[in-house]
């Protein structure tokens, strides 16, 4: 990396349902940013396709299939993982800053590719979600529905779901400490941390963003928009059932 531009390349070191798919397309759309999506992601649809690691076959959804595919990967990224992220910031087009989405499971899955965006100047949007509740509930929901985000059908709101509250509430357990361990993990970088909850003063974070990221203010939209109701219980037909089994230790989020 060389110029001014190299000082202000970033990645968006993330948790799952925390925003960062509509944060992505969303920085993409800067006239100055190119902003991709998971490139360590097992699958090739990710946002900028063309910037996907190419892994070794398939992902299995479990047994000895998924093992080999998960320990020859591991050894594929370990090796040549960071020469696909030199690559990938050493690529300019008409945009001059660069960046991509990190999974914090990537952190442990991929150990080269974090030491290395870890020791060098690259800037870190830490993006999180302060309510583990209604992340994990996204999580489920999701599944349950077939589809995370959408652009078109809001009517996916309008769906109402069966949820397992227990494994909903160790969920949230585990949401709790990946969000501290990821505030962990960038303390003391040149870091910059957007909440979830901030998407909704939209412009006023995008712009603490573009300060961050030292490029010119822009008002930008998104397409996506969000496939539950604002009040969770809506969305959910065994609400209570599961407001009885997070109240004890979550109240303040449900």
């Amino acid at each position: 990396m060389t110029g001014n531009s190299a000082k202000q390349d970033f990645f968006i070191l993330t948790a799952p349902r925390s925003g960062s798919t509509v944060l992505v397309q969303t920085l993409d759309k800067h006239s100055q940013i190119f902003c991709a999506g998971e490139l360590f992601h097992h699958s090739n649809k990710i946002y900028h396709p063309e910037w996907h690691y190419p892994f070794w076959g398939v992902k299995k959804k479990k047994g000895f299939s998924r093992l080999i595919f998960s320990t020859a990967n591991y050894i594929k990224v370990y090796l040549s993982g960071v020469s696909h992220i030199k690559k990938f910031y050493a690529g300019r087009d008409e945009k001059d800053v660069r960046g991509f989405k990190l999974m914090i499971s990537h952190v442990k899955d991929f150990p080269t590719v974090w030491k290395y965006l870890n020791g060098n100047d690259f800037k870190m949007i830490v993006l999180l979600r302060k309510n583990s509740f209604r992340a994990a509930l996204s999580s489920f929901r999701g599944k349950q529905i077939g589809i995370f985000h959408t652009s078109e059908d809001l009517r996916l709101a309008e769906k109402k779901v069966e949820i397992n509250a227990a494994s909903l509430k160790k969920r949230v357990d585990e949401l709790e400490e990946i969000k501290t361990e990821i505030l962990r993990l960038s303390e003391g970088k040149n870091r910059i941390i957007i909440w979830y909850e901030d998407f909704e003063n939209r412009q006023p974070m995008l712009n603490k963003i573009f300060d961050f990221l030292s490029v010119e203010k822009l008002n930008v939209s998104s397409e996506l928009v969000k496939t539950s109701k604002a009040d969770w219980r809506e969305g959910v037909n065994n609400y209570q059932e599961v407001e009885d089994v997070m109240k004890e230790k979550y109240s303040h989020y449900i």
